[in-house]
């Protein structure tokens, strides 16, 4: 028997790398993309047996359109997705740059589209599966990631769409929501908040220094706790969800996402704001109302 044949996008990331060794494992033959020139190396010798590798930016949808299509030419068919890649730029709304917002849309939500659209008729063949990565923040918004939480919410809506009309040619398409992994890249991110709180501009420490504070409070206390999910434990829920005759539309993966997505669909909106401003405003800072405001979270609470 020919091995079934995957693609897998932002194959050098936490999660990437241990998608490409779980579906390697299982048998399959895998092409990939990696989001820096760099990485090709450090992937290729990791994983030798990879069938094709490409660099590819994924904020530039159409041009990565065209880079799929030629990774599939490469693999000869298609039986399985899996897009691994996404940035999570910090900002409030008020501040958040137009630019960066396009750009968080363009690489969390519009090059999945490129990618279903340019995947779909090699699928439609194999009656194959693709598997897009949401996250608990496409279904509860929490403050200082305007950017991010609005493409994870988009792209709840946009495979909704994806998985009715590939119905139709017994195509799954299925989302994943996990919560906060333990990678390199929650690592690097901690630090980046850090950063970017000593460097916020006098009026948005004013106004939000508060809320990034806190924030970075509950980040740093999750993984002192070490209550991070595994990539790898991700990992066997996509290739579960590959094998399973008919799999979830939807799969929250640690126990903060399964929570998250509880408090979705049990509470009222009002609800959560209080619960997500009540968490923020109950972790203890340091220095607290150095440089901070004293304005109330949201209006109307004290």
């Amino acid at each position: 028997m020919t091995a079934p044949a995957a693609l897998v996008i932002g194959g050098n990331g936490g999660m990437g790398l241990s998608v490409t060794k779980a579906l390697l494992e299982a048998g399959y033959q895998v092409a990939a993309t990696v989001s820096r020139p760099e990485a090709i190396f450090p992937f290729s010798k990791a994983f030798p047996d990879c069938a094709a590798l490409e660099h590819a930016d994924l904020s530039h949808p159409e041009e990565l359109r065209a880079q799929v299509e030629r990774l599939i030419s490469k693999l000869g068919s298609l039986n399985a997705v899996v897009i691994c890649a996404a940035v999570a730029p910090f900002a409030p709304a008020e501040m958040t740059p137009l630019d960066v917002f396009r750009r968080t849309m363009e690489i969390n939500c519009l090059s999945n589209l490129a990618v279903y659209q340019a995947c779909l008729p090699a699928l439609r063949r194999t009656r194959g599966r693709i598997i897009l990565t949401g996250s608990w923040s496409g279904v509860v918004a929490t403050p200082v990631m305007a950017s991010y939480v609005a493409s994870k919410f988009a792209l709840e809506g946009l495979v909704d769409v994806m998985r009715q009309e590939a119905s139709a040619w017994g195509v799954d398409v299925v989302l994943m929501q996990p919560g906060a992994l333990d990678t390199q890249m929650m690592r690097r991110s901690q630090a980046s908040l850090a950063q970017v709180i000593t460097h916020l501009p006098e009026e948005e420490a004013a106004l939000y220094g508060r809320l990034y504070r806190q924030m970075k409070y509950r980040a740093d206390e999750g993984l002192a706790a070490e209550k991070f999910t595994s990539p790898d434990a991700l990992a066997a829920v996509v290739l579960h969800a590959l094998k399973v005759k008919t799999p979830e539309t939807r799969y929250p993966v640690g126990e903060d996402a399964k929570y998250m997505c509880e408090l979705a669909r049990s509470r009222t909106d009002r609800e959560i704001d209080a619960f997500i401003l009540d968490m923020y405003r109950t972790a203890p800072l340091d220095g607290e109302g150095e440089g901070m405001s004293t304005a109330p979270l949201a209006a109307g609470e004290e």
